[in-house]
């Protein structure tokens, strides 16, 4: 009887749940037809809000690239790119990302081997977490097999897998910190320290994507040009990962 009580009142959420994605479907649809029919503005106004509810798809992230390359705003442009490169590892993404970078001479696109092994680590952290894990169980199990057999405790053994124990738990946890994000005002004051009152280190434009350290209230401490500076939170725009 309780569980027949349960699924009754189960019942008015799944319907609930139901009718939101095909709200969110239904959309979809209506934007991508707008899409199609060069309404690209209506149909942008659309996809954001599909955005802001977490229901963006990887063609619609292109799409929306696209839109704002059209109307000449390149830095929501670079940042949807961005948003679809995380959610396919398109590697064409990244080569139209340092286009746009070279046209407009941004900084923080650079495809030199650091930021070549930073994306292939991205790209492959399922992976890398797979085999951490694949890696863990087989020496458990190896681990069990001596202990069965020998009665005693493998201390080699013991010690790897320790030590992959350790390496997954810092994956799941630290292990893809992605703190990059875009300047979306010109004029952004890069300063000494963070308070309006430091020196001004220097004043970059928007477009120009950063890595973020750490944030102190309002502030966020960057490396630029080979020195550590501040930037007001509200200046920049987070890139995320998928």
């Amino acid at each position: 009887m309780f569980k027949k009580l349960k699924l009754i009142f189960l019942i008015p959420f799944l319907f609930s749940f139901l009718g939101y994605s095909q709200s969110q479907d239904n959309l979809l649809a209506q934007a991508d037809s707008l899409f199609q029919n060069q309404k690209f503005t209506q149909s942008f106004d659309l996809y954001d809000s599909l955005y802001n509810q977490q229901a963006a798809t990887p063609a619609m992230l292109l799409k929306m690239a696209y839109i704002k390359e059209g109307l000449g705003d390149y830095t929501l442009a670079q940042f949807y790119l961005n948003e679809y490169y995380l959610a396919t590892r398109n590697d064409q993404a990244l080569t139209k990302m340092g286009e746009i970078a070279k046209e407009k001479d941004l900084t923080g696109y650079e495809t030199n081997d650091l930021n070549f092994l930073i994306s292939l680590y991205f790209k492959h952290f399922q992976w890398l977490v797979a085999g951490v894990i694949s890696l863990s169980v087989l020496l458990f199990i190896f681990f069990l097999i001596q202990l069965l057999k020998f009665r005693l405790i493998p201390p080699l053994t013991t010690f790897f897998m320790g030590l992959t124990l350790i390496g997954l738990f810092i994956l799941i946890n630290f292990g893809k910190p992605y703190n990059k994000a875009l300047i979306t005002k010109n004029n952004t004051f890069i300063m000494a320290g963070p308070s309006a009152g430091a020196d001004v280190i220097d004043v970059i434009g928007k477009g120009n994507k950063v890595t973020i350290n750490k944030q102190t209230d309002v502030w966020l401490e960057i490396k630029w040009d080979g020195q550590h500076g501040y930037i007001k939170e509200s200046n920049v725009r987070p890139l995320t990962i998928w």
